[in-house]
């Protein structure tokens, strides 16, 4: 599809995107999201109800193309642990090559700040869980995941610890090698999750 023959709501969420890119969420401006998008300001409207609500659309679109990517993962081959250290390295190749994402879901940064950022990481937490949801509950059909294990608490937790390894791997804060925390990681993880056996 073209983007002259693309929707309005696309062509607004692509705008919007390379705005938020170049110059952040504080001095991208409705006009150069429209003009950008080739509409009007009500078309802008008719869609998103704010700059906010744009702003959290473009993060969706980003989040999803993750999700792709990691959906891949998840439905592959190996053990439980070995896709979630699959999907911890995903995330910090993927996170370190999108600034917005980085930004929106950790803080700082000159794109986004404050309440914006908040609900962006929300967008990307609850994607993220639903991921490691699907993950633990493929693993428990399979039989590599304990039966008795409360799969939505283990997302919760899994993506907390997840996110602590990504994050001070993305902002160089770890002096632990990452090949030596995610191995750790699936072992503490594997112990957890593995059926036992009697």
């Amino acid at each position: 599809m073209t983007e002259a023959a693309a929707p309005p709501r696309e062509r607004l969420i692509e705008a919007a995107e390379a705005q938020f890119r170049r110059f952040g969420y504080r001095r991208a401006t409705i006009d150069d999201i429209t003009g950008g998008a080739g509409t009007g300001k009500g078309s802008l409207y008719l869609h998103f109800d704010s700059k906010q609500a744009i702003y959290v659309a473009v993060v969706e679109a980003s989040v999803e193309r993750f999700v792709q990517r990691a959906s891949r993962l998840v439905e592959g081959p190996g053990t439980v642990p070995e896709r979630l250290r699959a999907l911890v390295e995903l995330t910090i190749d993927h996170y370190s090559h999108d600034e917005l994402l980085h930004a929106s879901l950790f803080g700082g940064g000159r794109l986004v700040e404050g309440d914006v950022s908040r609900l962006a990481a929300d967008v990307q937490r609850t994607r993220i869980r639903s991921l490691l949801r699907d993950l633990l509950q493929r693993g428990r059909s399979e039989g590599t995941v304990r039966p008795d294990l409360d799969i939505d608490a283990a997302a919760r937790v899994l993506f907390e610890i997840g996110w602590a390894v990504v994050r001070v791997e993305l902002e160089g804060e770890s002096d632990l090698p990452l090949d030596r925390a995610l191995h750790t990681l699936n072992q503490i993880v594997g112990l957890g999750l593995l059926p036992r056996h009697r």
